[in-house]
């Protein structure tokens, strides 16, 4: 990020959140299945279980191929596998490092045909930013096409420390608890922090 001083990103993990395995080229459905025996405990249900491992597994397959720095799903209703998932991703800010630039990085490196999309001015204690929310549209199946509604908010911020461009973004298709999700995006949006990696 910077040529004088190494920093990590940071953010909150809330009750509920289960970090995906991006980048460490783990067999996903391995992965899931103690990923989903640890979250629910040894006594739930094996149906419950096998429900959530496979829900996680397809989430994080579909992390791995927007090569986030980190990624986590979030349990919403576990009984019912109910899940959103959250990204954090760091780019590069060269011709983007102006808030008024930050909807168009967002369009070129996220791209998406919203049904609606509503662009926000924030700012974040990790800096100045925007906020955009969508609805999209997704076909799903592969016999019977189906629509599928997905909620998305993301934020693009400039942080002060580095040239880079921090960019977080939460998803969901349960849109019953949309306005949930969309408090939490926020307050986790607020956790965002650099901090300085200390030299051992």
């Amino acid at each position: 990020m910077s040529d004088d001083a190494e920093w990590q990103c940071l953010i909150s993990e809330p009750e509920g959140s289960i970090r995906l395995p991006v980048g460490q080229g783990l067999e996903l459905g391995e992965w899931a299945k103690q990923a989903a025996r640890h979250y629910l405990g040894s006594d739930a249900p094996r149906s419950e279980t096998r429900e959530l491992s496979l829900v996680l597994a397809r989430l994080a397959a579909t992390s791995e191929l927007s090569d986030p720095t980190f990624a986590y799903a979030y349990v919403v209703d576990a009984a019912k596998a109910v899940t959103a998932v959250y990204e954090v991703h760091d780019y590069a800010g060269d011709g983007y490092r102006a808030v008024d630039r930050l909807p168009d990085l967002i369009r070129d490196v996220l791209p998406s045909t919203p049904e609606s999309q509503e662009v926000t001015k924030v700012t974040l204690p990790a800096g100045p930013g925007v906020r955009i929310q969508e609805l999209q549209a997704l076909t799903t199946g592969t016999l019977f096409k189906k629509k599928t509604l997905m909620e998305t908010v993301t934020y693009a911020v400039l942080p002060p420390q580095v040239e880079n461009i921090i960019v977080f973004r939460m998803s969901w298709t349960n849109l019953v608890f949309g306005e949930a999700l969309l408090e939490l995006a926020q307050t986790l949006a607020e956790s965002l922090e650099l901090a300085q990696i200390q030299e051992a």
